[in-house]
Order: C-alpha cells, then structure tokens, then sequence
C-alpha cells in the first residue's frame, strides 16, 4: 500500500533530492528557458554540449560545467519550435537533432504550461553514442593506464562503453543481466572517478 507523502517534506527538499537523483542518470537532461538561456542541467548534458562544441578530444579536457554553452543545432531547433508554436498557437511535437558521424543525438521538446500567462521551457535530452565499428581501434598508453584499474569483467564492459553501447545492449552481448551491467557501471564510475557513461567513453577514445 503506497503511503501518503509527508506534508512536512516541503518542496524544496523535495527538488534537491530529484535533482541529484537526475544528475546521475546516464541521459543528459537540458532545462532552457523561452529565451533560450539555461534553467538547469546535469554532469552528463554539459559534457554532450562540450562534446558538441568543442570535439571529443578538447571536450575530455575541460571543464565543462565551467564554460557550458548551448550547441548551435540545439538552439536552432529550440527556435523553430518556438516559431511552430506563435503561428499555430499550440505546442509542436518534439524535434531531434543528430550528427551521426559524431554520434550526438538531442530530442527537443517545447513544454508549453496548462496555466495561461506561465511562460514556456524546452526539455533538452541528449544523448552521446560513438558510432560502432571502433573496438579494434588501437587504444592510447593513457587509456590502458585506466583499464588496468579495472577487473577483467569491467573491462570488458568499458569497452562497450567506448563504442557507444547501451546498458541492454552490453547485457545482451556479454550473456549478463541489466543489473548486473548497471553494478559493473557503477564500479567503473567510482575506479575511474567519473560521474557517466560518456566521460568513460571520452578517457578511452583520447
């Protein structure tokens, strides 16, 4: 039986605690406002954008809380929602924009509030998968120091990683459950001190 929620668990505590548990999800998640300028986002959406920006290479060297910036396609398909929605005066459906060649993907959605006169937001999630086919590409000094940490299970996971595959797909591939994967991720977060499946991914391919 669901138990009612606690009148003195105000709303506050309640939205620091959805969004640390939103900053760990291997999905980045973009809060923009109806002028286009960040409400929010979380550790795996800022490094897509660096990604997007500035290369995967330069991207694995930054800080990418620190110089964040909206990707141009994102902010172009943002607009064209916006205008779809002053000329028909209801929401458009949602746009994806993708650079297969890099594997970024974005899914762009105008929220548009039930209440009149509430401005709207676009909900932001991206999505950074490398295109397949790199297994076998050579690895740098640096990237076997950090697979050395690594038990011989993570590893090979860590490479999954690498070539952009999903929690399923991993799963599937090794004869392993989901959950299974999901612990060996966590594992590979904490010995290689990062916060997503993307910097992973940006520390091997250096």
């Amino acid at each position: 039986m669901a138990r009612r929620p606690d009148p003195a668990y105000d709303a506050a505590r309640l939205l620091a605690h959805m969004q640390s548990i939103l900053e760990d999800v291997p999905v980045g998640l973009l809060l923009l406002d109806a002028d286009l300028q960040p409400l929010w986002f979380n550790a795996e959406a800022a490094q897509d954008c660096a990604v997007w920006n500035h290369g995967e290479r330069k991207a694995a060297a930054l800080r990418p809380r620190s110089g964040f910036r909206v990707p141009a396609p994102i902010l172009a398909a943002c607009e064209a929602l916006r205008a779809a929605w002053s000329a028909a005066g209801a929401a458009p459906g949602p746009r994806v924009v993708s650079e297969h060649a890099r594997g970024l993907h974005a899914r762009v959605k105008l929220q548009v509030p039930a209440e009149a006169g509430q401005s709207p937001a676009f909900h932001v999630q991206l999505d950074y998968r490398r295109p397949r086919g790199d297994r076998h590409r050579p690895l740098s000094p640096g990237a076997v120091a950090l697979l050395a940490r690594l038990s011989a299970r993570e590893r090979e996971v860590a490479m999954r990683v690498r070539e952009g595959l999903r929690t399923g797909e991993i799963a599937t591939e090794l004869g392993r459950s989901p959950l299974t994967i999901k612990t060996q991720l966590a594992a590979i977060f904490s010995k290689l001190d990062v916060s997503g499946r993307t910097r992973v991914a940006a520390l091997l391919n250096r």
